[in-house]
């Protein structure tokens, strides 16, 4: 690999990722984004996926993409624009690598893309894709990872798919800050019964996966055109994954607990009065929320183990230490 495009640069894991090529040494990684990564002024590339001279202009002279953007909503009154991002700007993207002949193409999915609501237990890479996703951000993901994959080629661009599950770490701009806030305001509480296993992952350890899986790519390798589910540490409880941060931070730790079945019937109320323009968007509780937290949904890691080597290069111990020394600067 010597140029290296990062879609999404400017986000979460897309920045951590390019410190972490930066720091290994390919001198050549730039950013394309709606935003600058002001850490790296000089490696910005502004502009949109859903203009496709742009895409093709960023991906001029690039051998490697790793492609971390997209549109996060789980409200009800956004499939347009999902859709135009998710899946007409990875097409851009993906015609762009093949104009521009790009040898591989690394795409950042999502567990969601096999999720219907359906508990998933230890699931594996067999498991089709839904006939009918519980919201429109999971089937963009789907139809996004669907093109990725098909446009593997023998003689083109390879190409890879890296289904992340719940991705923590410094500069989480969703779970940590949203958990936070709403225990520092008391309007924290814990849905089901606890018994629920879920899989999060330390933006660290996802990083590595994405450099594995790049440095792997190459004509004839069983990883070109391949998904991976993509976990680090044993699963856990969605909730008690928090309690040790909200415990070391010196805040209340929720003793309400919310039956399953009344947060189900309070998400389908929220997502209905969200598809009338009534209340926060996307709204505070859906289905999706509270099916993926109330039964069992993780995955196993074994086929990136077997094709990537990859094994967690962060331990849970310090994943924790450097979470919450981050969690602390925003307080």
């Amino acid at each position: 690999m010597q140029n290296i495009l990062v879609t999404g640069g400017s986000g979460f894991l897309g920045s951590a990722l390019m410190h972490r090529l930066k720091k290994a040494g390919y001198a050549s990684v730039r950013n394309f984004s709606l935003t600058k990564n002001h850490e790296f002024e000089n490696d910005n590339i502004i502009g949109d996926l859903r203009n496709p001279e742009q895409v093709r202009k960023a991906c001029e002279g690039v051998d490697t993409v790793f492609h971390t953007a997209a549109l996060i909503d789980w409200g009800p009154r956004n499939r347009q624009r999902l859709y135009d991002i998710n899946v007409q700007g990875n097409r851009n993207l993906i015609a762009a690598c093949q104009q521009q002949g790009v040898a591989r193409l690394v795409y950042t999915s999502s567990i969601d893309v096999v999720f219907d609501g359906t508990p998933i237990t230890n699931g594996d890479e067999s498991l089709p894709y839904p006939s009918q996703h519980l919201d429109d951000y999971g089937d963009t993901k789907a139809l996004a990872e669907q093109d990725i994959l098909r446009a593997n080629t023998i003689a083109g661009v390879q190409t890879c798919s890296l289904r992340a599950a719940g991705i923590y770490g410094p500069g989480d701009r969703h779970r940590f800050p949203s958990v936070i806030k709403a225990s520092k305001t008391g309007n924290m509480v814990y849905m089901g019964d606890g018994r629920a296993r879920f899989n999060h992952i330390y933006v660290g350890n996802l990083v590595e996966l994405h450099l594995r899986a790049a440095l792997a790519l190459r004509p004839g390798s069983p990883v070109s055109g391949q998904a991976y589910f993509t976990t680090d540490h044993t699963p856990s409880n969605f909730y008690d994954f928090f309690t040790p941060y909200l415990t070391a931070l010196g805040m209340p730790i929720p003793r309400t607990r919310i039956p399953t079945s009344i947060a189900y019937g309070l998400a389908l109320v929220t997502e209905n009065l969200g598809k009338l323009g009534i209340g926060p968007r996307p709204p505070l509780l859906t289905r999706y929320v509270v099916l993926s937290t109330c039964q069992d949904f993780y995955f196993s890691g074994e086929k990136a183990r077997r094709d990537l080597g990859y094994q967690p290069v962060i331990s849970p111990e310090q994943a924790f230490q450097e979470t919450l020394a981050w969690i602390k600067t925003l307080l």
